[in-house]
Parts: structure tokens; sequence; C-alpha cells
């Protein structure tokens, strides 16, 4: 079948599904299945970390379950190595992503949730380390794509997507405290296998919900118009439209190499993006830090301080969203990291003198509630507010791997020096003094984007 069979045939199928009648209460059904869908993808997200521990006393058969012991730490020299090196599935994801730009984002709403689902399976079931890997390496494919966001911007009303994406970011984040829940019904320190179950429920629910919305959802409004009304053009059309579409508002084009140029050669992304890549590298605390949870405390209270921190990440995030639109960029960041420093300042004092799960928690979820609002800043808003149209999506797609890849300096500084010093001593060695840094450089060198007129940006704005 050559190509233009292939568009006549799609073009056919889309003008049924954009004929399909919707049902009365579509849009509340479809947020259901979204929200859902962003539950299972913020417990996935979470589940390898918080279950990390569990999964190296039973696979490694360290009898003494605890982590301050050379036998966990040649077991964790095993593994975090290729969590590093796993990072560069990064690369993959936005081509993967933009697949959905052609077949359709219903597809790879399904496709996405179920590979959740099956890492996570692959996970539980696994009986040595390699399997336990390739389960982890698909759970971080599937987990960092957000279709399910995608879903939601081009679902739901105009004049309510912001809020339905807040709405539905807000549960899943208070949603990820089901592992603790999870974690006091299933673990049990006299079994070490015990940790499968955890996994069990979110197995399920993955690949049950996203098998239900391949049947129920409906393709999206924006997705529909755009392939129909591309795939309707003729040759001429589309070679027409091109020339067209590069012409209107600057003269830059997209494009991932392009976009790497210009980020570089473009004094304020440069430094957005430097800014970035420091901040980025302080993240892989968020991996590790249940095995300083578990070297602190009984495993019950290290499920209590699961349920706990949960519910302040997500407090953090929402009122990071309307303080953003109010103070500023710039300023929300401040915020945002100083609130970083000091969650997890206290968090390892917290571990450190005992203070207990409550505090742990609190503390905990404040420190990464912090964290990813301030990166979420650094990798889509600024980098999107600073870009001229033309060039908008390249650089957003772009920026955010650049900035990704500096997880890997401080996973690689945190890994070779976890063998001389404890995590949560390495956790304020490393992180405080390159929070700091990126704040600082934040602060002096990039110029304020809350005001921008995306209409209007060019490569000159922030000159």
């Amino acid at each position: 079948m050559n190509t233009e069979e292939k568009e006549s045939r799609q073009l056919l199928r889309l003008n049924k599904e954009a004929s399909r009648k919707k049902p009365l209460h579509y849009i509340g059904v479809a947020m259901i299945l979204l929200t859902i869908i962003y539950i299972v993808d913020e417990i996935t997200s979470n589940m390898n970390a918080a279950m990390q521990p569990y999964v190296l006393f039973d696979l490694f058969n360290i009898s003494s379950r605890n982590v301050n012991t050379p036998e966990y730490t040649k077991a964790f020299n095993v593994v975090a190595p290729i969590q590093v090196f796993s990072n560069l599935l990064l690369i993959i994801t936005p081509f993967y992503k933009a697949l959905s730009d052609k077949y359709g984002r219903k597809l790879f709403l399904m496709i996405n949730t179920v590979g959740m689902g099956i890492g996570m399976c692959i996970v539980m079931t696994s009986q040595n380390v390699a399997w336990y890997i390739l389960g982890m390496l698909f759970m971080m494919f599937f987990t960092p794509n957000d279709m399910q966001v995608l879903y939601i911007m081009e679902t739901a009303p105009k004049q309510k997507r912001a809020t339905y994406s807040f709405i539905a970011k807000g549960i899943a984040l208070v949603s990820v405290s089901l592992i603790g829940v999870f974690s006091r019904i299933f673990l049990n320190d006299n079994e070490p296998s015990s940790w499968r179950l955890v996994y069990a429920i979110p197995v399920v629910s993955a690949i049950v919900i996203g098998l239900l919305s391949y049947l129920f959802m409906h393709e999206t409004p924006v997705f529909l118009e755009q392939r129909m009304g591309y795939l309707s053009l003729t040759k001429d059309e589309r070679e027409k439209k091109l020339r067209e579409d590069k012409e209107k508002g600057t003269s830059e084009e997209g494009g991932v190499f392009k976009a790497i140029r210009f980020i570089f050669t473009n004094k304020q992304l440069r430094w957005i993006f430097i800014a970035g890549f420091i901040f980025f590298a302080t993240t892989f605390y968020t991996s590790y830090y249940a095995t300083v949870l578990e070297g602190a405390m009984s495993t019950d209270m290290v499920a209590t301080a699961l349920v706990i921190y949960p519910f302040f990440n997500g407090l953090v995030t929402i009122l990071s969203g309307f303080f953003s639109d109010k103070l500023g960029r710039k300023k929300v960041c401040l915020i945002l990291g100083s609130v970083t420093i000091i969650g997890l300042l206290m968090f390892v004092l917290s571990c450190r003198l005992g203070l207990g799960p409550i505090a742990a928690g609190i503390s905990y979820g404040c420190s990464i509630g912090g964290l990813w609002s301030m990166s979420d800043t650094l990798i889509l808003t600024m980098p999107a507010e600073s870009s001229p149209s033309g060039m908008r999506s390249s650089v957003m797609g772009t920026i955010s791997v650049l900035i990704g890849a500096g997880m890997f300096l401080g996973q690689t500084i945190f890994i070779v020096c976890q063998n001389f010093l404890p995590m949560d001593v390495l956790f304020m060695i490393i992180c405080l003094p390159f929070m700091a840094l990126s704040l600082i450089i934040l602060i002096t060198k990039v110029k304020e984007t809350k005001d921008a007129d995306l209409d209007n940006i060019t490569a000159d704005t922030y000159k």
C-alpha cells in the first residue's frame, strides 16, 4: 500500500471518528478517565524510588535488611549506574511523542498507559536483576511522555484548560500517598518478596484503564482538525502551506538542530539552560530518599512518611501555580528554590535526629514540591515565553532534553561518592550548592517572562 492509499484510509477513519456522537456527559467521563491515568503516571514515576531498598534486599538476598551495610552498597552500585544511563531514553522520547501528531492521541494514550502497567508488571515479577532493570527501563520510557496532559489540553473547553489540568495534577500528586497505603498493607519485614504485592493494584489499574481509554475516549478535536486538514490538502497545497508556515511570525525555522543552535546563541535561552542544567543536577535525591528513610526508621514508619509527603508535594505544586502568575517566574522560582533547600535540609535533619515519619514526610513533600515546580518553570514555562512562534515547539522539546541531561552530572557524582559518605550527607553537599548557584544565575542573568506576548516574541526580544 502506497503513501496516498494509507493517507486516504486514515482520512476516512478520522472522518468517521469526527462524526461519532459524544455522550451527554462525555467531558466529565473523559476527565475522570484522564485523571485516573494521571494518577497511574505519578504512581509509576514514584514507585521504583519508594520500593528500591526492599527490591534490593530481596533480589540480592540481603538478609540483614540494613541499608547501611556493605552488601547493600554493593547492590546499589550494580543498579544505580544503569539508572543513570537509562536517562538516555530522554533522547528518544521527543521522536516517540511526535508519532501522536501523525497517528493520533487516543492510540498513544492507550499505549503509554498500558506500557507503564507492563513495566511495573515486569518489575513485580522479576526474579533477577536483569529482569528488574528491564521493567525499570519500561517505566522510565513511558512516564515522561505525559500524554494525558496533552489530551486534557486538547479536550477540555478552552476557557477551562488550565483549571482542569491543575485539578488533575493536584489529585494525581496527592494520590501518590497510595504507595504508602499499599506499603502499610502489604510490606512485611519477615517476607522478603512482600514488596511485589505493592505493585499489584497499580499494575492491574494501569492495564485496565489504558484499554478502557481506547474504548471510551474520543480522538481530541485539535488533532482531528489538524490532521484532517493536512490530509485533505493536495501535494502543491502542502508545499505552499509549508512555505507560508516558515514565513509566519519570524524568520526562524523549527527543528532540533536549529533549536540547539538558537538556544546557545540566544542570551536569554542560554542562561535559562545553564540555570536549569545546574538545578536539574540536584534531582537525583528523589530516586534515593526511601533508602535514607529506611536507614533512619522502621518499615512501618517509612510507610507513614510515604503516605504523608504527597499531600505536601501537591499543596506546594498547586500554590506555585497561583503565585507564578501573580509574582512572576523569577520571584516564584526564588521562593520555590528556597522551599526546596529548606525542605531538603529539614528532611535530612528529621532522619538524623529521629524526629519521626511525619516530620520527614512533610519536609520531603515540601522539598520535592518546590523542586519539580521550579523544574517545570525552567524547562517548560520560561523557554516557551522566551521563544519565537516559529521555534517555540522545537525549543521546548530540545531544551527539556538538554536540561534533563543535568541529572547525569548529579547522579554520577552521587553514585561515586556514596561509597565513601552517607547518602543524606551527600544530599546536602551536592544539592544545596547547586541549587543556590542555579538561583543566583536565574536572578542575575535571566529576564522576567511573565508578561510576554507569545505572538510577538522575536530573537531580539530579550536582548
